[in-house]
């Protein structure tokens, strides 16, 4: 057995997942215990094996029905599936999270129970949840980002405040720099704007909007040189997306260079009833 198990996190190391997933599967048939079951259906989810991870937490669940991995693995399989219709799935993992919540009152269940009520868009539930986390931890960066996702509209200064306790607690949390970012820049603080934008590239230096919005951000100061070499960094590294050309071209028209904004203009093939600008995905959850 241990061979087996070594066999398994030498694929692992190596990224071997179908490797991995074959010998995991092996080893939790063999060894019939719930530990091993829900590592093989952990597994099986990396595949995106969706069918395979949950019939391994089921079986985890009838040799251990309190197996607190095995209901806490359910919930996140649901959450993360995309083989079902959605909606079905968020009301599982919701059910699943608020049954782990009965067997443990973990910071980190509540947190996925508040982005899973966020993505059923129930935001008053998903509100309540991260504030019972971030309540239970006040150190848990996770709840403390998606409280402020949610107060951002309504209450941007208690934003700010949970993302930069979230920034203490982890210095390298691009998602948090980029929404402060945003919140400094509506403000006006430019300065810490810029800054924060600057933090999220250390981070994810190909982060499309980021570029962008660092682009306006300078631009705004006066930074015309720089403002522009990020917008032909952003244009360039994803040319798919109109909406950077649409920008830098008022950017260009801006600083008088009428001519090559024209020519921008021109890389921009519009399909019937695209928007301008394409919607973001969410970084919410």
């Amino acid at each position: 057995m241990s061979s087996l198990v070594g066999k398994a996190q030498e694929a692992e190391k190596s990224g071997d997942l179908e490797g991995a997933l074959k010998f995991r599967r092996e080893i939790a048939f063999k060894k019939q215990s719930a530990d091993h079951f829900c590592v093989y259906a952990d597994a099986a989810e990396k595949l995106k094996r969706w069918g395979e991870a949950e019939d391994a937490y089921k079986e985890a669940l009838r040799l251990d029905p309190n197996c607190i991995l095995a209901i806490k693995g359910m919930g996140n399989l649901q959450l993360d599936r995309t083989d079902g219709r959605r909606e079905e799935c968020l009301q599982a993992a919701r059910d699943w999270f608020l049954k782990a919540l009965k067997h443990e009152n973990d910071v980190g269940t509540l947190t996925f129970l508040g982005c899973t009520y966020y993505r059923l868009n129930d935001l008053a539930a998903a509100h309540k949840t991260f504030e019972e986390a971030v309540k239970l931890n006040p150190n848990y960066e996770e709840a403390l980002y998606n409280l402020a996702l949610l107060e951002k509209e309504q209450n941007p200064e208690r934003a700010v405040k949970l993302l930069e306790r979230a920034l203490e607690i982890d210095p390298y949390y691009a998602a948090a720099h980029h929404h402060v970012a945003l919140l400094h820049q509506k403000s006006g603080d430019l300065t810490r704007a810029e800054h924060h934008l600057r933090r999220t590239l250390e981070t994810d230096p190909e982060e499309y909007w980021t570029h962008l919005y660092l682009a306006n951000c300078l631009a705004v100061q006066g930074k015309g040189d720089e403002a522009e070499e990020e917008y032909r960094y952003a244009t360039n590294l994803h040319p798919e997306i109109v909406g950077g050309f649409e920008f830098f071209a008022r950017f260009l028209e801006g600083i008088g260079k009428t001519e090559e904004a024209a020519e921008v203009r021109k890389k921009v093939i519009y399909q019937t009833g695209e928007p301008v600008v394409r919607p973001r995905k969410s970084q919410s959850g």
